[in-house]
């Protein structure tokens, strides 16, 4: 066996330990039923801005969301920002100290940045202790999307800021096109199977799994934002052709997680994992890119460098490059960037330290990362910084220190901080008195950011 691979199933086999918790708590909750807590599902609150840590802060960080209460934006690489930026989509759920259960009931709110208000919109059922809702504003401030559990069926919906839900879609959401115009994504049913947390509630027997090693009716969908139809756009048959090889891999099935589109609109990008490789713990991990009509599928990262040490691929600015962190030949986690086919992979920052979730300011000039507290970055406080790195000059500076409350495992609270579409703010998930909280930092005062 592989070396790599070893450490690699020991490591599995030890995070399975510490993640043990996590388990029973998630089957006493099951036979506890699910738990709804709202009672008025149209409330409003107040939710003027509030200094973070004024004394810390390297530029003005404020809370935004209602201070007694759980909330969460989506991921590090959805734009929780309305198209005007007045208004930030954010998903408030009930609790924080385990997974949901199927019938645990979030809710889709709207933060007024102007009046600093809170306005609920949905409640729904379609939620991940990771991702929320996966909320995504349309081509309007009045046009936003989610995911929710309709009649038994996990999909995605259509809203309106002002009059709720509008539209059930017959497919999910979860890349969408920068346009608005198409989401793609995995059968959201599954993603549990994978990396539980990012998909909707499993129930506790009978999970949802794919039946063949590669499927042939399973893949990535496009779904239509405007008419609500989905197609498969290309089956996990059809991808796993086109890798080539695939022979270290073989006698395990393929899942699509994560899917994104790049800025430019031409390409995606799809994380596949495979569960059941025989002697391989985990679910090996490989990085695929294909025109937006699922033609020319490239491997982009192969299992081979990936499972060295690597995590969290982003599409940088030009729409060319993915950003990652990865161990460049076994060496410290570093953060580096590749074409769409893999080629000319390079580090970036290099000195610094990979870590988080990174992303590149559309100016080309930051990256914004954060970290896990297992990475080495945390204070004695138990915080992790958001590291703000200065390409131009190779200079990092720590933004802000976010207290997470040390979770581990499919509850933790990552702050995924993402950018602004024009680079002059970003948001950030954390912890402030106990309650999950939405910080915005401005980044104005920045060089070449004004």
């Amino acid at each position: 066996m592989n070396t790599q691979i070893l450490i690699n199933n020991l490591k599995f086999l030890k995070r399975s330990v510490r993640e043990s918790p996590d388990i029973i708590r998630n089957v006493l909750a099951h036979m506890r039923g699910p738990t709804n807590i709202w009672p008025d599902p149209a409330a409003t609150r107040e939710s003027p801005a509030r200094a973070y840590r004024l004394a810390e802060d390297l530029i003005p960080v404020h809370v935004v969301t209602p201070p007694d209460g759980h909330y969460m934006t989506t991921f590090f690489d959805v734009n929780p920002f309305s198209p005007s930026g007045r208004y930030l989509a954010v998903t408030q759920v009930p609790f924080i100290n385990r997974i949901p259960i199927p019938g645990d009931r979030a809710r889709v709110c709207v933060i007024d940045l102007d009046e600093g208000r809170c306005d609920v919109i949905h409640e729904t059922a379609g939620w991940g202790a990771q991702l929320g809702a996966n909320v995504h504003w349309g081509q309007t401030d009045d046009l936003l999307f989610c995911n929710d559990v309709i009649n038994g069926r996990a999909t995605g919906v259509r809203l309106s800021r002002n009059a709720g839900l509008d539209q059930v879609l017959d497919g999910p959401v979860y890349g969408m096109s920068p346009d608005a115009r198409y989401s793609y994504a995995p059968n959201i049913e599954y993603v549990n199977a994978i990396i539980p947390g990012y998909g909707v509630a499993d129930p506790l027997l009978n999970k949802p799994r794919q039946r063949e090693k590669a499927s042939r009716t399973e893949g990535i969908w496009r779904t239509d934002l405007a008419t609500g139809r989905k197609a498969l756009l290309i089956s996990l048959h059809d991808i796993v052709l086109a890798l080539g090889d695939q022979s270290e891999l073989a006698g395990g099935s393929y899942y699509v997680f994560n899917v994104k589109v790049n800025p430019s609109n031409d390409r995606l990008f799809a994380v596949i994992f495979s569960t059941g490789v025989p002697l391989r713990a985990g679910t090996p991990v490989q990085l695929i890119t294909m025109r937006l009509d699922g033609s020319d599928v490239r491997l982009a990262m192969p299992d081979r460098l990936w499972r060295v040490g690597g995590h969290h691929p982003n599409w940088t600015p030009d729409g060319e490059h993915i950003l990652m962190n990865l161990r460049p030949k076994g060496e410290q986690m570093a953060f580096v960037q590749f074409r769409s086919d893999g080629s000319e992979l390079s580090i970036v920052a290099p000195g610094h330290k990979g870590s988080g979730h990174p992303s590149i300011d559309c100016s080309g000039r930051y990256l914004l990362t954060d970290s896990y507290t297992v990475e080495g970055f945390k204070n004695e406080r138990n915080d992790v910084p958001l590291r703000l790195i200065d390409l131009e000059k190779n200079e990092e500076r720590h933004v802000t220190w976010v207290h997470t409350k040390d979770l581990l495992g499919p509850r933790r609270i990552d702050p995924h901080p993402v950018w602004a579409p024009d680079g002059k703010r970003f948001a950030f998930n954390g912890t402030v008195n106990g309650y999950r909280q939405v910080m915005i930092g401005d980044t104005r005062g920045l060089p070449s950011n004004g």
